[in-house]
């Protein structure tokens, strides 16, 4: 996920954005970075984190293939660390 800009934050802030979603996917993207190394960082980016569902935009379809094929590990993973709020789905695209 790229980071917000301040008119953004301070936008979403007055309009009272749920704090605890934002902190879940910057911790999300912290650990998905730790758990899946530093090649597959580099070639993918979380672009969405909502109901459990997860988005992830690769580099190019032999990342997502590969990482599909991943998928169910990757979620029970992720579940080990994000207590608060499961992953249920990933999304490659």
């Amino acid at each position: 996920m790229k980071a917000k800009p301040i008119k953004e934050i301070l936008s979403d802030f007055f309009q009272g954005t749920d704090f605890q979603s934002i902190n879940e996917s910057i911790s999300l993207e912290k650990e998905w970075g730790k758990m899946v190394g530093e090649l597959i960082a580099k070639n993918t980016e979380i672009t969405s984190f909502s109901n459990g569902r997860l988005t992830v935009k690769t580099s190019n379809p032999v990342w997502r293939n590969e990482l599909t094929l991943q998928k169910s590990e990757l979620i029970q993973k992720l579940n080990q660390i994000m207590t608060d709020t499961p992953i249920k789905e990933i999304i490659f695209r």
